[in-house]
């Protein structure tokens, strides 16, 4: 009789390569809330976006054109000249300064400016103002440190018995000494016999132009020759106390650049 057979469990069928695979289960949507790292960012790009524009928009509304200088320039300088001066978009704040179109006709720097700076409004004068000549000094006290081309000063003579001395014996300090002519110092235009035995006013409101090399000579101490514009109606006071031999100083009035 022949063995009972053993049953067997039928094998899983293998699926077909033609057969779908199971598509994995779609992640549910979650609303962001407020600890979202994305909707801080957003948030931040958004006000940085609105502050740069209004940052801009005020910047524009503030600018006007504005005069610039594009060259050193001396007192007296023709400032309509060509290459003197360009445009410049900028923000002055204030009315110190010449805007595009003001500039009076025929211009004139009335203190030295540097390349680059902004045309000063209180350093600008019509071509009227331009009577003034150039007159070489020989000051004997020479001029105190801080002292330059720009700057206003007054000419005084000493006594025809001063010595001259050097700078250094004389801290003459710009602005320490005033203008004005003491009750005891002589008139301006006085003769020198007017005014023996005192210091006298020779001529104010005058600008130096330009500082030369300090000289000296073996009959006197160093001197310091400084060109300076004059003012028309002192070109003869200042030429007769040049012409006189008598020390010469030329004292800063705290004006000019």
């Amino acid at each position: 009789m022949p063995a009972a057979r053993r049953s067997q469990a039928p094998l899983p069928a293998r699926p077909s390569p033609s057969s779908p695979r199971p598509s994995p289960a779609p992640a549910r949507w979650r609303r962001p809330g407020w600890r979202d790292p994305r909707l801080a960012g957003g948030l931040a790009l958004i006000g940085g976006a609105v502050a740069l524009g209004a940052w801009a928009v005020d910047s524009a509304a503030g600018t006007q054109e504005v005069y610039v200088l594009t060259r050193d320039v001396a007192p007296g300088t023709d400032l309509t000249a060509d290459g003197v001066l360009a445009l410049v978009d900028s923000r002055p704040g204030s009315g110190a300064y010449i805007p595009a179109g003001g500039l009076p006709g025929g211009a004139i720097a009335t203190r030295s400016l540097g390349k680059g700076e902004l045309l000063p409004a209180a350093a600008v004068a019509p071509a009227s103002a331009a009577s003034q000549r150039s007159i070489v000094i020989e000051a004997s006290l020479g001029l105190p440190k801080g002292t330059g081309a720009g700057d206003g000063v007054d000419l005084w003579q000493l006594p025809d018995g001063g010595s001259p001395r050097s700078a250094g014996s004389v801290p003459l300090v710009a602005g320490a000494v005033t203008a004005e002519p003491s009750a005891d110092a002589a008139p301006v235009g006085a003769s020198p016999q007017e005014g023996a035995g005192r210091a006298r006013v020779v001529a104010q409101d005058l600008v130096i132009r330009a500082v030369n090399q300090e000289r000296s000579s073996l009959v006197s101490t160093g001197t310091t020759a400084v060109e300076v514009l004059v003012p028309e109606g002192s070109v003869a006071d200042v030429l007769t106390a040049v012409g006189s031999g008598w020390p010469l100083v030329l004292v800063p009035t705290g004006q000019g650049s």
